[in-house]
């Protein structure tokens, strides 16, 4: 198994939710640029021979305002990985994807990833940041034993006596 790789046999990561840009919880980070980001990302993933098929995507747009027919804004991706996902090859398609960007967009063009409310931010990639992104979907325990990727509670849902400050 390659370094980033997730073993679906024994660890069932299930769907995760991406977006590019607004790293924040509040509906405001939703607006034009991040719709536009997100859906530029995942045509970028659909493309990707390294990712795209070892997921299953869908498109998540916002709830129709009041009067509305219909959501406009796409407000997150829906991802089902699959057996051979790799973390790295998420990590690695999105620095691709943002170095394709223009230099002004590069830098609010952060990956967030969502799994069981627990929230990760991608900025430039590093080794800590894949391994996070690995503990998040279940692949490796962090040094409290944790898998959720936040490293700031034990299996039993109690503070952790190191306090790393979490992923955001």
């Amino acid at each position: 198994m390659q370094h980033g790789e997730i073993d679906f046999r024994e660890n069932r990561a299930g769907t995760v939710r991406v977006r590019i840009g607004g790293d924040e919880s509040s509906a405001s980070d939703c607006g034009d640029e991040v719709a536009e980001l997100t859906g530029g990302f995942a045509d970028w993933l659909a493309q990707d021979r390294g990712v795209g098929p070892h997921l299953s995507m869908s498109r998540v747009r916002s709830a129709p305002a009041d009067g509305a027919m219909s959501g406009q804004l796409l407000e997150w991706i829906s991802l089902t990985l699959g057996s051979g996902f790799s973390a790295a090859g998420l990590i690695y398609a999105h620095l691709n994807f943002r170095a394709s960007l223009p230099p002004r967009r590069r830098r609010a063009a952060r990956m967030v990833i969502e799994r069981n409310g627990v929230r990760l931010v991608i900025e430039d990639g590093t080794e800590e940041e894949t391994a996070r992104l690995v503990r998040l979907l279940g692949g490796l325990p962090d040094s409290d034993g944790d898998t959720d990727g936040d490293g700031d509670t034990d299996a039993e849902g109690e503070a952790a006596g190191d306090g790393d400050g979490g992923d955001s």
